[in-house]
């Protein structure tokens, strides 16, 4: 696990040192009087014995508990990947993760554009708007817990691809119904399936390639969503704004004699175009990722299934691919850490499918083995379920607040609702921007980026309450946005660092369901402060991401000077 060593000083043929660290130059004495060896020597480790869980050394991020032998392991790994450095095989993995985390908003961002005209279409009632979002949800939250899971049993390789495979598959066919707004309801949930495990699946991967050193890119992915919003804005543009109902009164034609004018299939066909243009943008990431990019399954994960060979295997291909220096990790040196703790090498199990994916769950306990482990997860947790809390809020009722106040929108026309929607949504490049620079600041790193990300946001929610110009509720908006990124960049970056390779995707994946649970919740909260006319579901929203700030003030591990396992 990341948590358990305080900068570890681990000999691979000479010492492999923590990212942003400089090689310490009282060994190059040592190094030039003792020949290198070919298995591990741990008289640079500094490991710690116990648990340290003080209340200093958690504000200050440096709680800790002992290194497991799989860590041990995996820090040579770690040495082998900081050789080849930021090569060719690493920006493949960080594009093609960063287009995973492009489909999540872009999805999310077409569908909410196209929602108005398949209402029309279908004569939907406004008692049953929010079904599609429910199961939208729904499906985000079973699928980020299912792929969580499942990336931890069946590994990243299959996880990677079936994702978007899916949400391509279940995306097209959203085109097919016709005045049956449940099944539309329904092929979205299953398309939802696959998204939710995007985000949790290609930060755990591209985590698990870059050099220890690069890790602060994970974070810049968090700027592929922004774009996925913009592009999909432009799409809707392009196809739903210009083939739809020439009335927004017209009725359906499915409730009105035949001969008479309504809004027909026909008449109403963009919507269908832009779910097919973003079904076959994601057809497409699925194809770069099987067939044009050769992936390797994540060494860190065979060897947490005793598949070793495998591993070093894995790591000749990518030096292949990068045209790199072939890696000097041999098995030796891993029966060497077994030897040394008295440990057998974990293999292979051979059982039938069902007995062995029952044996698999076992990883699950791993998360909840040691105190430290416990209390991150409870701090991530509140974490996640305060961001998709607030930014429910916000999106389920900060336009009907505007709306009592007065306040324009700045859908006067078409042309203006979506500049606006570039105004709000382009600034969130800047806040995965911000998130790379901050966390990598000595006095300032992971732990405090996400207060201040998450205190600004709550601060614009705030204010809200006293917009009263379109000015100021797309500059609110804009604000909000930004720090909306600029906190989930880093909180998704940061939650895979702080668990261990071998339950990663699981915990990942079931912070990722525990937001999602509570994004589906919030409305139902908000709702009497709306049918009061009280602002107070800002307040609540505010509050959410307030209390997530207050947590990560106590998360126990700052990952900046740490290896990540």
């Amino acid at each position: 696990m990341s948590t358990g060593v305080r900068n570890a000083h681990l000999d691979v043929e000479g010492p492999v040192f923590p990212s942003g660290e400089d090689k310490d130059p009282h060994l190059e004495t040592d190094e030039k009087r003792a020949p290198k060896q070919n298995i591990p020597i741990y008289n640079e480790l500094e490991l710690v014995s116990e648990d340290d869980l003080s209340l200093g050394s958690i504000l200050k991020g440096t709680a800790a508990r002992p290194l497991t032998n799989f860590e041990k392991k995996a820090a040579l790994i770690n040495g082998e990947l900081d050789k080849f450095g930021m090569g060719r095989y690493q920006w493949c993995i960080w594009f093609l993760c960063g287009f995973g985390y492009f489909l999540d908003l872009a999805w999310a961002q077409g569908v909410g554009l196209i929602a108005s005209a398949i209402y029309q279409e279908m004569n939907v009632p406004s008692n049953h708007w929010g079904n599609i979002w429910s199961c939208a949800n729904a499906g985000l939250a079973v699928g980020a817990l299912s792929w969580g899971i499942l990336v931890d049993i069946i590994g990243r390789r299959w996880a990677f691809n079936l994702t978007c495979l899916i949400t391509s598959v279940f995306g097209l066919l959203l085109a097919a119904p016709k005045y049956n707004y449940g099944a539309i309801c329904g092929i979205y949930f299953l398309a939802s399936l696959g998204l939710g495990g995007n985000i949790p699946i290609d930060a755990t991967i591209a985590l698990e390639f870059l050099p220890q050193n690069r890790r602060s890119l994970v974070a810049l992915l968090s700027l592929w969503q922004p774009v996925g919003v913009v592009v999909a804005s432009a799409v809707a543009y392009g196809t739903t704004a210009k083939w739809r109902c020439g009335s927004t009164t017209l009725p359906a034609c499915n409730t009105v004699p035949s001969g008479a004018a309504c809004c027909s299939v026909s008449s109403n066909i963009g919507w269908r175009y832009t779910v097919i243009v973003l079904g076959c943008m994601t057809l497409f990431i699925f194809f770069l990722r099987y067939f044009i990019f050769k992936f390797y399954e994540s060494p860190k994960f065979l060897i947490s299934k005793g598949k070793e060979a495998e591993a070093i295997e894995v790591l000749h291909k990518i030096a292949k691919f990068n045209k790199a220096p072939p890696p000097t990790l041999t098995l030796e040196q891993f029966q060497a850490i077994d030897a040394e703790a008295g440990a057998v090498a974990p293999t292979a199990t051979t059982k039938n499918v069902l007995k062995n994916f029952v044996h698999s769950l076992r990883h699950l306990k791993g998360l909840f083995n040691n105190k430290l482990n416990i209390f991150i997860f409870v701090l991530l947790a509140i974490a996640y379920m305060g961001d998709y809390w607030s930014f429910n809020l916000a999106g389920s009722f900060l336009p009907i607040i505007l709306l009592r106040n007065n306040v324009s929108n700045g859908q006067d026309s078409v042309t203006d609702t979506y500049r606006q929607y570039i105004y709000v949504y382009l600034p969130g490049i800047l806040g995965a921007v911000l998130a790379l620079l901050t966390i990598q600041l000595p006095l300032v790193g992971r732990k405090w980026s996400l207060v201040f990300s998450a205190c600004c946001q709550g601060l614009a929610m705030a204010m809200y309450t006293q917009v009263k110009t379109t000015a100021g509720y797309v500059g609110l908006n804009a604000l909000e946005y930004l720090m909306q990124t600029y906190f989930n960049a880093v909180l998704y970056a940061s939650a895979p660092e702080l668990f261990d390779t071998t339950y990663r995707g699981s915990a990942t994946g079931m912070l990722s369901c525990l937001g999602r649970l509570a994004g589906i919740v919030a409305p139902f909260a908000g709702e009497k402060y709306v049918a009061n006319a009280s602002s107070g579901v800002l307040w609540l929203g505010a509050g959410g991401i307030w209390l997530a700030a207050f947590v990560m003030v106590f998360l126990p591990v700052e990952m900046r000077n740490r290896q990540m396992f």
